[in-house]
């Protein structure tokens, strides 16, 4: 094909395709402004829409967590986290696995037999121990009862007075204090 026109009208008709052009990719980048604008106006209604769902959610739990059931529960477990402190606190300074194994390799005769121990705290630096048991004779818990005066870890060793009463199957209760700086 043979371009006759002359230079004029080309650059009109150039000037004129480029027009279109301009306008045609200025209609696309507006319709993708306004997609785009959209999209994210769903996506603020979406955010909006569950964050009020939330919101109800947390204010039905508030609700529901404010009866009186549930703040005494509540005063209940703080309850407990506070004796649950203490008690870690007194396994951490009162050294039990040294004190059962002090009271363990104390010499036991035959025929003795513990039935309870109860460890408790002392003063800063001691455990109080109370052991009860029974005893076939009366020497065997005299041979305890040495076994225990000589160990110098134990201090304070005191036998109830009904541990002495009978020869035979003695019921014995035993209160000691054990240091636990002493090695």
């Amino acid at each position: 094909m043979i371009n006759l026109l002359p230079q004029n009208e080309k650059q009109k008709l150039f000037a004129m395709k480029r027009e279109r052009l301009t306008i045609i990719l200025g209609i696309i980048f507006l319709v993708f402004l306004v997609c785009l604008s959209l999209i994210l106006l769903a996506i603020k209604f979406y955010v909006l829409a569950e964050t009020d769902f939330q919101k109800s959610l947390l204010s039905q739990a508030r609700k529901e967590n404010q009866t009186e059931e549930f703040s005494n529960l509540n005063n209940v477990v703080k309850r407990y986290n506070v004796i649950l402190g203490q008690l870690s606190s007194d396994y951490e300074e009162l050294y039990f696995s040294q004190v059962l194994k002090i009271i363990a390799d104390i010499p036991i005769p035959s025929g003795l037999n513990f039935k309870d121990a109860v460890l408790t705290r002392g003063d800063s630096d001691s455990v109080q121990v109370v052991v009860s048991g029974i005893c076939d004779t009366r020497d065997n818990l005299l041979a305890y009862k040495n076994s225990i005066e000589a160990d110098s870890q134990i201090k304070n060793p005191i036998f109830s007075e009904e541990s002495w009463i009978s020869p035979k199957n003695v019921n014995f209760s035993l209160t000691f204090e054990i240091d636990k700086n002493a090695k």
